[in-house]
């Protein structure tokens, strides 16, 4: 081969090489790149529902679901990301967080659901302690539709796990344990506190915990652990967790799952969280502007 053929064959090759890293670039970012959404809920209500998906080989990860009359959004939200929820993450038993699920789950239709993930929460201690707004039926729905379902997971406090790669950490779930981190409302504090993350970004799911038990709990077990790009408001940002919680999550941005009427009615404390993250620089969303949707790396 003499010099010139030579020359050819190794320019040749540094383009090959050249695009090959360029692909393999592409293809990094596109599996560690995923959507985040924020939905709104059809009732008018608050409720919450988020969704993630990848970007490469579209796992989608959904929390909660929202109110019966959600059920619709959610299947369509499902439906056109691809009919397939591969990991489903449900903070606690309330009617505004797992009523669209129930539904879904014992009527699923074409859709397929993986894996669900629960906190531990019994029905004696739930019904022991529970009061009207507690929506006991919701919890007895979910029981009766999940009954013996190999999929159904329920977690503790510690476990970590992964989702394609989006890294899942418990830092709270139900356990009897922990109930004198509870103060008086079990149903709500009983709610999984849990963290998702990936490359570089994270989102710490509060559920509706959303008092000063147990937040002293949750910063005296994990402290700086809990710090997160992204923050869901305990308790849809109305009489939620302190601020010195929000204050070691250190977030970016703060979702609210409330509409304009707990955002800014006079009886509500979500304005008063809301103006102490704006006050830091910290972003606010909330139903106003549903979907929210996000690059998550």
């Amino acid at each position: 081969m003499n010099k010139k053929t030579l020359r050819k064959v190794l320019a040749l090759l540094l383009l090959i090489c050249f695009f090959l890293v360029l692909a393999g670039g592409y293809i990094y970012r596109k599996k560690n790149t995923w959507v985040l959404v924020q939905y709104g809920d059809a009732s008018g209500n608050q409720g919450l529902f988020y969704s993630l998906k990848n970007q490469w080989d579209h796992t989608l990860i959904l929390v909660d679901g929202g109110w019966p009359e959600n059920e619709a959004y959610v299947r369509a939200v499902i439906e056109e990301n691809g009919g397939t929820v591969d990991a489903w993450f449900i903070t606690h038993y309330h009617a505004d967080h797992v009523s669209a699920f129930n539904a879904i789950y014992q009527n699923p239709g074409k859709i397929r659901i993986r894996d669900v993930y629960a906190t531990p929460l019994d029905w004696d201690t739930f019904a022991a302690v529970s009061r009207s707004w507690d929506t006991p039926e919701a919890f007895r729905h979910f029981l009766q539709v999940t009954q013996g379902k190999k999929n159904i997971h329920y977690l503790s406090q510690g476990d970590t796990f992964a989702i394609g790669s989006i890294k899942a950490e418990v830092f709270h779930a139900y356990s009897p344990e922990l109930t004198s981190c509870y103060g008086d409302d079990i149903p709500n504090n009983a709610s999984l506190v849990f963290r998702l993350s990936g490359k570089r970004d994270s989102i710490l799911f509060c559920g509706d915990a959303h008092q000063e038990p147990l937040a002293a709990c949750l910063v005296q077990t994990y402290a700086d652990r809990l710090q997160s790009e992204y923050v869901q408001t305990g308790h849809h940002g109305n009489n939620s967790l302190p601020e010195s919680f929000y204050d070691t999550v250190k977030p970016d941005l703060a979702f609210f799952d409330a509409p304009q009427w707990l955002m800014e009615g006079e009886k509500y404390t979500a304005k008063d969280l809301s103006a102490f993250f704006q006050e830091k620089g910290v972003r606010v969303c909330d139903y106003t502007t549903v979907p929210n949707s996000f690059i998550f790396r």
